[in-house]
């Protein structure tokens, strides 16, 4: 890295518009900001080996980082990266309010190629006089009322953007900063009655169907119609398949499969259509992963 680094915020209000502003700093500062930059990135990619696509239902070992490619945030501090810096309007901390600060970032480009480091920003780490009182140390054990407007930056890297990659370790972090809807959402009771008129599905209570389905079977609900299982597979294959699962509920009236009323077993029915369950090799017991990664 460079001690022509230039530092900047992503901007974000509630409709989602975004605007990048230019972190000014101080020479000395900028230094240290750079080192402290470079240290996380260290940490971040420290025994990383394997990229994994995301999907919505994968977490990642130590030795792995997900992967979502476009992101239009990622796109502008990229952008941003390799524009004149002077050519952005400076951030006015005080001014958080109206101008909520999502994320501080930095970066390189070398040969051609990009790399962005991203911190994620919170309004916690924006401390305004005009919200509280802020103390400060002057000399011995006295403390004194400061007289300006601060803010703190994280202590690690929320996500690192490398061509049109965006690399990230905690989705529920990296959704602070990036507009991740679209990869994970939950279906809607639109959808869910859409789903339940499917030709291969016989849901016997629409209404209980509707008003029992939680956050976990909405989220899989939305997967199961992403993923075309249904459209891809037969109800006899579907339930020849269970049957090598002899404990799940799979049940088939009048050439469908009858989704279970007990949500307990809705579940279980809903992970095997995912293929979240699988036999273990030498057991033969039947478990639960947390993603369905192809070897």
């Amino acid at each position: 890295m460079t001690a022509q680094q230039n530092f900047f915020a992503l901007i974000k209000d509630d409709s989602g518009s975004c605007q990048i502003k230019r972190v000014r700093v101080n020479q000395p500062l900028q230094t240290e900001l750079i080192q402290i930059f470079e240290n996380q990135r260290v940490l971040f990619e420290k025994g990383v080996d394997t990229e994994v696509d995301f999907n919505g239902d994968w977490k990642p070992d130590s030795n792995e980082v997900l992967t979502i490619a476009d992101i239009n945030e990622s796109t502008l501090m990229k952008d941003a990266i390799n524009a004149n810096a002077s050519s952005f309007t400076d951030v006015i901390i005080s001014n958080f309010a109206n101008e909520p600060i999502k994320a501080i970032f930095t970066g390189i480009t070398t040969n051609g190629q990009t790399k962005v480091f991203v911190q994620k920003f919170s309004s916690r780490q924006a401390l305004s006089l005009n919200q509280l009182p802020l103390i400060k140390m002057q000399t011995g054990n006295t403390f004194v009322k400061t007289t300006d407007d601060i803010f703190t930056i994280d202590n690690k890297l929320v996500a690192i953007i490398e061509g049109n990659k965006t690399k990230f370790k905690s989705f529920h972090n990296a959704r602070m900063v990036f507009d991740l809807s679209e990869f994970y959402k939950e279906a809607t009771d639109e959808d869910l009655t859409q789903m339940s008129q499917h030709a291969s599905l016989e849901v016997t209570d629409l209404t209980s169907f509707i008003e029992e389905a939680d956050t976990q079977v909405r989220k899989m609900a939305h997967s199961i119609e992403r993923s075309g299982v249904l459209d891809n597979y037969t109800v006899t294959q579907i339930s020849t398949a269970a049957a090598n699962f002899p404990d799940i509920p799979v049940v088939v009236n009048n050439g469908k499969i009858a989704l279970p009323n007990d949500k307990k077993e809705l579940k279980e029915v809903l992970h095997f259509l995912l293929e979240d369950i699988y036999k273990g090799p030498l057991s033969g017991s039947d478990y639960l992963t947390n993603s369905k990664r192809v070897r």
